[in-house]
């Protein structure tokens, strides 16, 4: 089994930025729970958790996970945030954000600026890393994630969209943020074409390579994972066999989705990796972690994988 604290999660570290610790660090923290606040003239509410060992003098990373349509706060919470939590030992503050009916359409922008102000809140109550903030969801979950990729991408370093589509808006969206799609062949709510149209998008703004990304027949229990090489942040795409689910099964039956997101997305610096590939890591090499100043991307057919969050290996 893997030590959690050996995990960096990252497409949690899909983008190696110098920590930048936050306004809030050395202050006595909030408590975790349900928080409300004011946005627009409207109650809005969330959830905070905090890591078990909380320590207000280190900088944690923050993901915010996003609930589906139809869901709440509390189904992130308690499914533990799309699985990562258990992942993430002491490392990580997460938040669920309540959506307006039940939903995140984002009219006017009102769901991006309930985002910004419970960032600035994280930034001035706790020990944050400004460099480390993360959004994921499912569904309407996974749209609300890519909308905050778009608009606040100097926020949001990278996100992990499941099953989403278009339906956030995306306002901006030139700025390159790494990012993971994760969606079902059998896809018959928001079908995988809707999925692969917010990919192509990042294809597009993350300056990638066009390449054949094979995918499951509708019903086959297995996934594939097309990683592409980008010169300005990464993207990879997991085609899964399934419908419209949260937690799709894999190969071998197994739930791939959480450990996908958490240690598989690929390690790279924005606008860092080199355009001449003769200069990238050969096999077995380093090619990323904290405070890694060399390579950050590998030769063609091998993949930059985080061991830890001081290492990674071009495997």
């Amino acid at each position: 089994m893997v030590s959690v604290s050996t995990l960096a999660l990252a497409l949690l570290a899909a983008v190696q930025a110098v920590e930048s610790a936050s306004a809030g660090c050395g202050k006595a923290p909030p408590s975790s729970g349900t928080k409300s606040m004011t946005v627009n003239g409207r109650q809005r509410q969330y959830i905070l958790q905090l890591p078990n060992n909380y320590d207000s003098n280190k900088a944690h990373r923050v993901v915010i996970g996003y609930h589906w349509r139809d869901g709440s706060m509390n189904d992130v919470a308690s499914g533990g945030f799309y699985g990562l939590r258990s992942l993430a030992g002491d490392s990580t503050i997460f938040v669920a954000p309540n959506g307006l009916n039940a939903g995140w359409a984002n009219n006017g922008g009102e769901d991006i600026t309930f985002t910004d102000q419970i960032v600035a809140l994280l930034k001035n109550d706790l020990c944050v890393d400004e460099g480390q903030f993360f959004a994921t969801g499912w569904s309407y979950g996974g749209a609300m994630s890519h909308s905050v990729a778009c608009s606040r991408p100097s926020v949001f370093k990278a996100v992990s969209v499941i099953a989403g589509a278009q339906l956030s808006g995306c306002s901006g969206g030139t700025t390159p943020v790494a990012y993971l799609g994760i969606h079902g062949s059998a896809d018959n709510v928001l079908p995988i074409n809707l999925g692969r149209q917010l990919r192509d998008k990042w294809l597009q703004t993350n300056g990638c390579t066009s390449k054949n990304a094979p995918e499951p027949s509708a019903g086959q229990q297995s996934h594939m994972k097309t990683t592409y090489s980008c010169s300005r942040a990464p993207v990879t795409w997991i085609a899964h066999g399934g419908g419209h689910v949260p937690d799709p099964t894999g190969n071998n039956g197994v739930k791939f989705a959480p450990g996908e997101t958490s240690i598989s997305a690929p390690t790279a610096s924005a606008g860092t990796q080199p355009s001449d590939p003769s200069t990238c890591s050969p096999k077995w090499t380093q090619c990323g972690g904290r405070d890694w100043t060399g390579s950050a991307c590998c030769q063609s057919g091998i993949t930059c994988r985080a061991s830890n969050e001081w290492y990674s290996q071009c495997v």
